[in-house]
């Protein structure tokens, strides 16, 4: 679909389309919150409970949901079915070893009186984002580690003694010595933001030195292996020998002093989010740029050159930003972090700078700035943004205790209003969307039954029509238990 025709779509209508939920739109449910109106702190953790949510991240093999619970220093796992349900219960958790232990690394006994507890393979220290590789494969911005971990096949990997397969930035487990601002090509101070592309480089921000590193075949790689390539500017005094990164230069391949989230869309363009310059910076084909080029694309503002933050904000602005995803549909989303809002941008790779959002969730428009109380429709402290197998959208909130909160399509059914009988048999045809399932009610018949073919293209065969009119209920059912329905009137034909 061209995006001129979505664009047109996505104003013509409020509701959301599959997977893209429209403006303002309600939340349908939330983890670490008994409800999307409370906001309770639980302490000592608990296997429902979130504090400091970083990351959200759905296997794509198994649909179940990671969350980075960075307070409690921990992973929490849900089932696929689970994650849609309103404060349910964890199956597992990494990084500690039981759900009511919260210490970074487990508490492990400190050997370097200047630092915390030490790392292991299965211990975490302020967990960041989160992503899943095509095989399963879920990577982990360990920032507090200054690391980050793999875990292969993570989905079916035990509760509370979960060992992570690999690690990158440090030569081994129990390392989590920082970078310091004058390495170029290995290590990290803060990783925070992380990424895969199809191809299996590793994209990894480092909110402490402002850069993006790359990693070329990253399943494969030793922990201490040097970046195969970089974004970033570097200062260019002759003093500095080597060159350090520099964070006060506003420029299309500068960053700011915390780069923060990423996301590779399919066509190889990479989005970074870049907080403190109140921008998002694309670059396009990012695999094959040579190493500090120049962005293509800024959003949040107008040239490469501003960082500004207007107040009220609008619809190209943008306050600390600091997450980023790519939808299934090619709509990058955006958490506005201090304009308490997620932002949605169609077809990005082809927008100019400055574009305009066209979506937004958290505010009943562009221009509102409202934080809080906690509804449904309501954002505070937005972070990453995860996808569902069938579409919702999954979003962290840092602050408020910490929860996420899920955003699905509505169900709708398209049906006629009405239909002649022929005889006492009537034939009623049509289609659906958000539902798994199509259902039928004859007024008067008794309870409901299946219809034929399919959800999306369903057809019943109603029998005994005797009145000179009688309705037809259709109701469709989400997985997680969501309807919808239509009323459809049989005329008795001659």
């Amino acid at each position: 679909m061209k995006c001129s025709l979505i664009l047109f779509i996505l104003l013509a209508v409020s509701s959301g389309l599959h997977g893209r939920p429209g403006i303002n739109a309600p939340a349908d449910s939330i983890l670490g919150q008994a409800s999307l109106s409370t906001q309770v702190e639980i302490t000592p953790p608990t296997t429902s409970s979130l504090t400091l949510v970083e990351g959200v991240a759905v296997d794509p093999t198994t649909g179940k949901l990671f969350v980075a619970d960075s307070g409690n220093h921990r992973i929490l796992r849900f089932s696929a079915t689970s994650a849609y349900q309103t404060n349910a219960e964890a199956e597992a958790v990494f990084g500690q070893p039981d759900f009511i232990s919260a210490s970074p690394n487990r508490g492990n006994a400190d050997l370097d009186s200047l630092r915390g507890a030490d790392p292991s393979a299965n211990s975490l220290d302020s967990p960041a984002n989160l992503c899943f590789d095509a095989a399963g494969r879920l990577w982990v911005a360990d920032s507090g580690n200054a690391r980050v971990l793999r875990f292969d096949n993570a989905s079916q990997k035990p509760s509370f003694t979960a060992i992570a397969d690999g690690v990158i930035g440090q030569p081994g487990f129990s390392s989590d010595e920082p970078a310091a601002n004058n390495v170029a090509d290995n290590g990290f101070s803060t990783p925070v933001g992380i990424a895969v592309d199809p191809a299996g480089r590793l994209w990894v921000s480092d909110s402490s030195i402002p850069r993006v590193l790359r990693f070329d075949n990253a399943a494969s790689l030793p922990g201490d292996a040097a970046a195969s390539g970089y974004f970033g500017e570097k200062d260019g005094n002759p003093d500095n020998d080597p060159a350090t990164f520099d964070s006060d230069t506003v420029s299309a391949s500068s960053f700011g002093a915390t780069p923060y989230g990423l996301a590779i869309d399919s066509l190889g363009n990479l989005w970074v989010a870049d907080a403190s310059n109140n921008r998002v910076l694309g670059f396009k084909n990012a695999a094959g740029k040579a190493n500090g080029a120049n962005a293509d694309i800024v959003l949040g503002q107008g040239n490469f050159l501003t960082r500004d933050n207007p107040d009220p904000p609008t619809a190209t602005s943008m306050n600390a930003p600091y997450y980023v995803a790519v939808a299934p549909d090619g709509v990058l989303w955006v958490s506005d972090y201090l304009n308490y809002r997620v932002l949605g941008f169609v077809c990005p790779g082809q927008a100019s700078n400055g574009a305009p959002a066209v979506l937004a969730l958290g505010q009943p428009d562009f221009v509102s700035r409202v934080a809080g109380p906690p509804t449904p429709r309501s954002i505070d402290s937005p972070t990453q943004i995860a996808f569902g197998r069938e579409g919702s959208l999954f979003l962290g909130q840092y602050l408020n205790e910490g929860s996420v909160k899920r955003w699905s399509d509505p169900v709708t059914i398209n049906a006629p209003r009405s239909v002649k009988s022929r005889g006492s048999r009537a034939k009623i045809k049509g289609t659906a969307s958000g539902a798994t399932s199509i259902s039928y009610l004859v007024a008067g018949q008794g309870g409901f039954k299946p219809a034929a073919g399919s959800a999306s293209n369903w057809s019943i065969k109603a029998k005994k029509l005797e009145k000179k009119t009688t309705r037809v209920t259709i109701q469709g059912t989400a997985f997680d238990g969501r309807t919808g329905s239509a009323t459809v009137k049989v005329v008795k034909g001659k």
